[in-house]
């Protein structure tokens, strides 16, 4: 059994929730150090130099622990993901295909005591068949995306249908295909320029079939 794109999501969101932790801890660690360093400069002996120092080590192994937990999320999503995609498709045998004749064959229609009429040769009309399929115009070739829209791709089709809209969260979806914060919004209008989704209400999306 594979998992739901509701679990997935849900994963999705944590792994966003993390990164707005750490990013807010490393900003508490960073004005810690400020204060500690304004302090000490005011009053190296001042008795609230200790406690503002130990609370800045404090804050720092918070942010570490963030760091870590952050690691362990992405190895969750990427697992994760890998179980959304073990359910597909059963293969269905093929029905055995006979034999080619090795010359046409005719059908011949008679009518009662006259001459054989409507003679047909099979093997021309195989050749006619395949005349006509040769005519017909070839498929057009899939646009060319890039390397950032297409790992983005193939992250939401994950995660979108081709049914309902779907809020998606640009940051965790950076976050699980590794692309750069500053490509991820790139690689999204990308996808919706070349027609690879569709956005609806709410800044909502779904693929396109």
């Amino acid at each position: 059994m594979s998992l739901s794109k509701i679990t997935l999501s849900a994963i999705q969101q944590a792994g966003a929730a993390v990164f707005s932790a750490d990013a807010e801890l490393k900003n508490s660690v960073k004005d810690y150090a400020e204060r500690v360093n304004a302090a000490m400069a005011v009053n190296p002996f001042g008795l609230g130099n200790d406690t503002l120092f130990e609370n800045w080590k404090l804050v720092a192994r918070l942010s570490q622990t963030m760091v870590g937990i952050e690691e362990e999320l992405k190895k969750v999503h990427a697992l994760a993901c890998e179980l959304t995609g073990d359910d597909g498709p059963a293969a269905h045998a093929l029905p055995a295909l006979s034999a080619p004749l090795s010359t046409p064959e005719l059908l011949v229609a008679t009518a009662p005591d006259t001459a054989p009429t409507d003679v047909v040769a099979k093997g021309g009309q195989k050749k006619a068949s395949r005349q006509a399929s040769a005519k017909k115009p070839a498929a057009p070739a899939p646009p060319v995306i890039g390397s950032n829209p297409t790992k983005l791709l193939r992250h939401l089709e994950r995660l979108l249908t081709t049914r309902d809209f779907v809020a998606v969260n640009l940051s965790a979806a950076g976050l699980a295909t590794g692309i750069p914060a500053g490509s991820v919004n790139a690689a999204m209008k990308k996808l919706l320029e070349t027609g690879q989704l569709l956005v609806g209400p709410g800044g909502r999306f779904k693929l396109v079939k």
